[in-house]
């Protein structure tokens, strides 16, 4: 994947790419022959990360993962930086239930978002991620810790280093950022110890990235799972939903449900459920601040909703209330009678449009969940 720069730009994107791998490459042989420090937490540190510069379903995965460990009997606590938020300086240490004003601009968006979803977990919100385990380590024994975005945070040891990748992206044509989406060389890959294959639903598209991965990479272990809308809520019954594991997949009256429909063998497609509506939403028009707003697209017109235009914005934006009119007169000229965002945008929407807004709520899906779990559960026993 290229990234589209102007002509004009292209050699100074050129020569940046160069260099900015040139540092990459000598900072990872740092590391590795420790002649940069590496610091070690006092519990299993679990890291979930990618190779590319987003929109690849890390923070879906960080979700499913703590619940996972939750369910296993363990206590997470994710650490994570905190991209976007406010007073980035200061640290912030969430107990389990413990809430905060403003969430979106006192974590960041995605741990906001984490942190909606699971809200029984521990969380520490730095750039110091040793500074917050510590911390964390000394107040629940149980305690694994989740490192969010963590595959280049390499000052901080990991018992076990997942890495999830997008199969609609191809690995192989793409190119170091600024010209292409890569955080590093694909060199990299060889440190994984787990790939979780994101699938579009195309089984070529997961073997074509599998094959390129085993170019680089023949011990770790191979999973695939599944990101898929599971309901569209109006804004304010998503914003009113208790903060209980299970709360945004429950039962409600307002919700546009999306049923699991059976594929081939191993695979499962999505189609609206029309036992809890009769007719599909409006046609609709799509807004939304994330990585990969192509494949948000892909999976609204899989539900068979007629999207009639979309206004994306660079990853992590927070929508103004212009934008927000804006996109609402982008949506009447279209004809659309609704308005489509992500959990990840609805997080920062503090005023609501006055146009039908909904939300699509995702859930993960594994092919082989019990092997994805015996694979968490051995790493913090050799741990421990």
């Amino acid at each position: 994947m290229r990234q589209r720069i102007p002509s004009a730009l292209a050699p100074a994107a050129y020569a940046t790419g160069l260099l900015y791998e040139a540092v990459i490459r000598v900072r990872t042989r740092l590391y590795s022959a420790s002649l940069l420090p590496t610091n070690r937490l006092p519990a299993p540190v679990i890291s979930i990360g990618n190779i590319t510069t987003g929109g690849t379903g890390k923070t879906p995965l960080v979700i499913y993962v703590a619940r996972t460990l939750s369910d296993m009997g363990c206590s997470p606590a994710v650490l994570t930086r905190g991209y976007g938020r406010a007073r980035s300086g200061r640290p912030h240490i969430l107990s389990p239930g413990e809430t905060v004003p403003s969430p979106s601009r006192t974590l960041g968006d995605e741990p906001a978002l984490i942190r909606r979803h699971i809200p029984a977990a521990w969380m520490g919100v730095s750039k110091n991620r040793f500074l917050t385990g510590t911390i964390l380590s000394k107040r629940d024994r149980r305690i694994v810790f989740i490192l969010d975005d963590g595959f280049q945070h390499l000052k901080l040891h990991r018992d076990l280093d997942v890495v999830i990748l997008d199969s609609s992206q191809a690995l192989s044509s793409n190119r170091i950022f600024p010209r292409g989406t890569l955080r590093e060389p694909l060199a990299g890959l060889q440190r994984c110890d787990v790939f979780v294959i994101n699938g579009s639903g195309d089984t070529a598209d997961s073997r074509s990235v599998e094959t390129e991965v085993r170019r680089w990479n023949r011990e770790a272990e191979i999973f695939e799972c599944r990101q898929i809308i599971r309901s569209l809520l109006p804004f304010s019954a998503w914003a009113e939903n208790a903060l209980k594991p299970g709360a945004l997949s429950g039962a409600s009256e307002n919700k546009i449900r999306v049923g699991r429909v059976s594929g081939s063998a191993g695979t499962a497609r999505t189609a609206p459920s029309l036992e809890a509506q009769p007719s599909l939403p409006a046609p609709a028009y799509l807004v939304s601040a994330v990585g990969n707003p192509e494949r948000f697209q892909r999976d609204i017109r899989r539900l068979g909703i007629d999207v009639r235009g979309a206004r994306f914005f660079a990853d992590h934006y927070r929508l103004k209330e212009k934008d927000w009119r804006d996109c609402i007169q982008a949506a009447r000229r279209s004809g659309a009678g609704s308005v489509i965002t992500t959990e990840k945008d609805a997080v920062k929407i503090e005023h609501p449009p006055d146009f039908p807004l909904l939300v699509a709520v995702q859930s993960t899906e594994f092919s082989d969940a019990s092997a994805f779990e015996s694979v968490l559960k051995k790493s913090i026993e050799e741990r421990r």
